[in-house]
């Protein structure tokens, strides 16, 4: 039996929201590959260095296997961090990389400027 909220039955908005959520091995399959990838390894050579068939990480990320604790602790291993890093969500990481980004940038942006500045002084001085 379902309970009627507005249009959407508890069970209806349970399944919406669950669907809109990301779960945690989704949050896993995301963070394999994005570390996987900042390494430079290929699916194929994970799967390789970790021991295992040359599909199995393929078969991870494609959402047909989920490796066992002991698995994911040789993967982080391999992969050079903390096996709980691969379910945290990355967003946050991101977001610090980006920020880490632009502000290199403004540092950059800042030095072109200055020199620009000088620049002109020393053509300005010339000019003198």
């Amino acid at each position: 039996m379902a309970i009627r909220l507005g249009k959407l039955t508890i069970k209806t908005r349970f399944l919406l929201e669950y669907s809109l959520a990301m779960t945690t091995r989704e949050i896993f399959r995301k963070n394999l590959k994005y570390y996987r990838k900042q390494k430079g390894l290929s699916q194929e050579k994970l799967s390789e260095i970790i021991g295992f068939g040359e599909t199995y990480i393929t078969e991870i990320e494609s959402r047909y296997k989920f490796p066992k604790p002991e698995t994911i602790d040789i993967i982080a291993e391999k992969l050079g961090i903390q096996p709980f890093i691969l379910f945290k969500p990355l967003e946050n990481e991101e977001l610090e990389i980006q920020k880490k980004k632009i502000e290199e940038n403004l540092k950059i942006n800042a030095l072109v400027q200055n020199l620009q500045n000088q620049i002109n002084d020393i053509f300005e001085s010339a000019k003198l």
